[in-house]
């Protein structure tokens, strides 16, 4: 088609007949436009819908693998590389659409070299063998441009985690004078001129290899007008056939050539979500499948500690804090307190108790069945937790009857002495969390009764309430839980409250001591005092 066209162009301005009557040229030419612009129409569709297919399928694929990544994994991926793994998926999106313009660049270039040889096979490799010099210095000059982008993205990284600390912490940056000044000038402003100065330069080294390309199309002109006669004896005829040729070409060759720093892009942004990949499909030890065999069925009689140990290591595999080995038990019904220092130990245990951790040795076991990897999930899946940093979701994803209308929830808001604070939207079945601290733990509370789970984990729950509801919480609420049946798992500072609980262990360094029962500890506390 292109072809096609070239030739008629040429032959109408030269007056030559192709195979036909000239007098059909035009109908003719508006028949090729015609045909083209309907085959581009369908190309170009095609091509929108399979770039958003790509784009769907490479981010949701990055977001599945972070769904089942273990949770040590996401810790030290952070979430800025998640971020950043999403943007590179845009740019891997729209590598259909370049593909089909290199694709048809190369097709209308082939034909317009093929076109040249066919005038003068000569002249065709004179302008063949200048093009191809061109390519190599602009290959050449761009392959320096590489190292600049990958900096850029490097700088993209911390430049996220930096506005991941202005939003988290905005609060704590308003009190903050010298905090807020500091984050601004010392690091997100720093990144941005680390980012400008080196967009700039990369930018330029760009400017100057288009600008190279383009007044290189000067360069052959000029050498066909002036040179290209004398070396090859061209005819005039000839001439204007290779400089209307190479007007032609001007446009798909430069498509061809801005294809390049796509490519190094496209290049960039898929050695980054390979490693991303490699980062959480190494640390994906299982996948949800809801009823197979790995399930963990009955109602709970023990959870069992054997000589569990986990290590905390740094870049180089060394290890700089280890807990363990911990030998526990935790009956049925039991309220455990867990009690330590910061460092001790108390959260590694909460994390290792819930599944989120694995042991590095050793082994948890749920009524005498050992808990592999594969049922992980399941076991996880039986414990409801609120932890210290404990995030309420916008959206009702557990599907809750949040509405008025349901008792059980209402007994729950009563009993947490919410029923004059909540506000419920009965219509989208969302509670509204803008409330204090305090109450947004009481908020999780309700959340975690509605799971209706046997197990409960509370870390430093009750820290955040005032002093008379955190009298309530041990002397009254705890009872009432242990009534519903729950065990009780609290990491709690609250030493005047200890002897509410049935079993007190003791975190120091990573070692746990053995249990202090209530009665043990009531005569610590009688001699302490």
């Amino acid at each position: 088609m292109y072809s096609g066209l070239l030739m008629l162009i040429n032959n109408s301005i030269s007056k030559h007949n192709l195979f036909y009557d000239s007098k059909y040229n035009m109908a003719v030419y508006f028949a090729i436009i015609s045909v083209s612009f309907v085959c581009s129409k369908v190309f170009q569709t095609y091509i929108v819908k399979l770039s958003n297919e790509i784009l769907f399928k490479f981010e949701t694929s990055v977001l599945e693998k972070l769904r089942y990544a273990e949770y040590e994994a996401y810790e030290k991926l952070g979430n800025e590389k998640v971020y950043t793994a999403i943007s590179d998926t845009k740019v891997l999106s729209r590598i259909p659409e370049t593909f089909i313009n290199v694709f048809n660049a190369f097709i209308i270039a082939i034909c317009c070299l093929g076109y040249m040889f066919y005038v003068s096979p000569a002249g065709g490799f004179f302008i063949l063998g200048m093009m191809a010099l061109l390519l190599v210095i602009y290959l050449k000059r761009n392959k320096g441009i590489e190292g600049q982008l990958n900096k850029l993205r490097d700088l993209q990284n911390v430049y996220y985690r930096y506005l991941n600390d202005l939003l988290s912490g905005f609060k704590e940056l308003k009190l903050g004078i010298k905090r807020n000044e500091s984050l601004f000038d010392n690091y997100l402003y720093k990144n941005k001129i680390e980012e400008r100065e080196l967009g700039v330069k990369t930018a330029v080294k760009y400017l100057d290899n288009e600008l190279l390309g383009s007044y290189s199309w000067y360069i052959i002109l000029g050498v066909i007008m002036y040179v290209l006669p004398m070396v090859v004896n061209l005819s005039l005829s000839q001439t204007s056939t290779f400089i209307i040729t190479i007007l032609y070409l001007i446009g798909p060759v430069s498509t061809l050539i801005t294809t390049v720093p796509f490519y190094t892009r496209v290049k960039i942004a898929l050695e980054r979500l390979n490693q991303y990949e490699n980062h959480v499909s190494a640390n994906i030890k299982s996948k949800i499948e809801y009823n197979d065999r790995f399930d963990i069925n009955g109602e709970l009689c023990s959870i069992r500690f054997v000589d569990v140990i986990y290590e905390y290591k740094d870049d180089l595999n060394k290890t700089t804090f280890a807990v363990g080995p911990i030998n526990i038990e935790i009956n049925r019904g039991d309220v455990m307190f867990i009690m330590g220092g910061n460092g001790s130990g108390k959260s590694t245990f909460i994390n290792l108790l819930t599944g989120l951790y694995k042991p590095v040795s050793g082994s948890i076991f749920f009524n005498d069945q050992e808990i592999s990897y594969e049922r992980y999930p399941y076991y996880s899946n039986k414990i409801s937790a609120i932890f210290t940093t404990n995030y309420l979701f916008n959206e009702n994803y557990e599907g809750f009857d949040l509405t008025r209308l349901n008792a059980r929830l209402n007994y729950y808001i009563e009993e947490m002495q919410l029923s004059d604070v909540l506000k419920i939207d009965d219509k989208s079945k969302i509670i509204d969390h803008k409330l204090s601290k305090g109450q947004q733990k009481r908020v999780a509370m309700i959340y975690a009764l509605m799971e209706e789970r046997e197990i409960l984990v509370l870390d430093e729950w009750a820290a955040e309430q005032d002093p008379s509801f955190r009298a309530y919480f041990y002397e009254v609420l705890l009872k009432e839980l242990k009534h519903m049946g729950k065990t009780i798992i609290a990491v709690t500072h609250d030493d005047a409250y200890y002897g509410c609980g049935d079993r007190l262990i003791k975190f120091d360094y990573g070692q746990h001591s053995e249990p202090l029962f209530k009665h043990e500890f009531s005569k610590h506390m009688l001699v302490k005092n």
